[in-house]
């Protein structure tokens, strides 16, 4: 599980952030890809602050990753390839992206769509960003319509219910400066 860092003045505050942090990673099964996530609670103000460091897993799927050509061969102007899954975990995701003509089991597809073993067929950084998106909007209290993020080696947002003020805005950039400082074992 992520380290989970809440600073709230509020001490019932800080126990239900960081219960409602916990919750939101299991259910989107996030735990175990995260490393660290700090919170800051500015409810006076009112302005929060979440900041992710993710593990760094998240990669493009290619179909060599789970698939190779084991025959093609020229129909009609068109070249069929049929296809051996190994593993069946991006079966779907190329399924939507090529033309099926036959898939005579569930480890065999045979297609007349254009083959590349190093065409991208899932881009799992792009669904993890999603993911922590949907975390960030679960853990901000409801009401914080005006939201800032930014992205790169850790994922920071800072949300209110009002413009965000410039000094707020560098809080959340030095909230994401200081994750993307720390090492993996996660500490400084």
């Amino acid at each position: 599980m992520a380290e989970i860092v809440v600073h709230c003045e509020d001490k019932a505050g800080k126990e239900i952030y960081t219960k409602v942090i916990q919750t939101a990673l299991e259910d989107l099964l996030l735990g175990k890809s995260i490393i660290r996530v700090e919170f800051i609670a500015k409810e006076k103000e009112p302005y929060f602050i979440l900041g992710v460091l993710p593990k760094h897993t998240r990669r493009a799927i290619k179909l060599r990753d789970f698939a190779e050509i084991v025959e093609q061969k020229k129909e009609g102007g068109k070249i069929i390839y049929k296809l051996k899954i190994t593993d069946e975990t991006y079966l779907p995701h190329l399924l939507k992206k090529i033309h099926v003509i036959d898939q005579p089991s569930r480890f065999e597809v045979v297609t007349d769509s254009d083959i590349d073993l190093d065409m991208e067929v899932y881009d799992a950084g792009k669904d993890f960003i999603d993911k922590v998106m949907d975390f960030m909007g679960r853990v901000f209290p409801e009401g914080m319509r005006i939201k800032n993020t930014y992205i790169d080696k850790a994922i920071v947002c800072i949300a209110s219910e009002r413009p965000l003020k410039d000094e707020e805005i560098e809080e959340a950039l030095k909230l994401k400066d200081k994750l993307e400082k720390m090492n993996t074992a996660g500490y400084y």
